[in-house]
């Protein structure tokens, strides 16, 4: 039993009926109106990273920059196949999520690497924030003028396609 509920601890972010559905071990004393969620643990996939950097501690030191860091998948590392490296980070609610990062390679060049989230559900595309999505959000599309920043390019793995067309608010940039 134990297993399991770690099991389903550890293999979130889980939903229901299309929106996030946040879950917390109970611990004794905890009422429903003092249980508070700030962040979401959930898997990212770094994408662009050159190959001579894929190791664990580079992935620690993205996970660091990203957000509190849970853990680096190894088993990914080790198999000498991925084409993106996985971290698990615990990413805030109340921000924006981050869109890719920075990092110097081994001969002193800059590289940009692209986050993709693993099982991203309630992403509004106009502040990159996991409260609602586009379709409901209230404020305007582009209030700046400057085009999307946030997109279905964000999510990890299977994109679903309509018409032979990518089901996609923005293209990324």
């Amino acid at each position: 039993m134990e297993s399991q509920l770690q099991w389903v601890v550890n293999n979130g972010p889980w939903s229901f009926d299309n929106h996030l559905l946040l879950l917390r071990r109970w611990e004794r004393g905890m009422i429903a109106n003092s249980v508070t969620f700030t962040h979401l643990p959930i898997w990212v996939q770094v994408w662009g990273l050159p190959f001579d950097l894929f190791s664990e501690e580079v992935g620690t030191d993205i996970g660091k920059g990203l957000d509190p860091m849970v853990e680096v998948d190894s088993k990914a590392i080790a198999s000498d196949q991925s084409w993106f490296l996985q971290i698990r980070v615990e990413i805030p609610l109340d921000k924006p999520i981050h869109r890719g990062s920075k990092v110097q390679g081994l001969e002193g060049d800059t590289v940009w690497i692209a986050f993709k989230y693993e099982g991203l559900i309630g992403l509004c595309f106009n502040y990159g924030r996991l409260s609602h999505e586009a379709k409901h959000c209230k404020e305007p599309k582009d209030v700046d003028g400057n085009g999307c920043q946030y997109g279905d390019w964000l999510k990890g793995g299977f994109q679903k396609e309509t018409n032979g067309e990518k089901n996609d608010h923005c293209s990324p940039p």
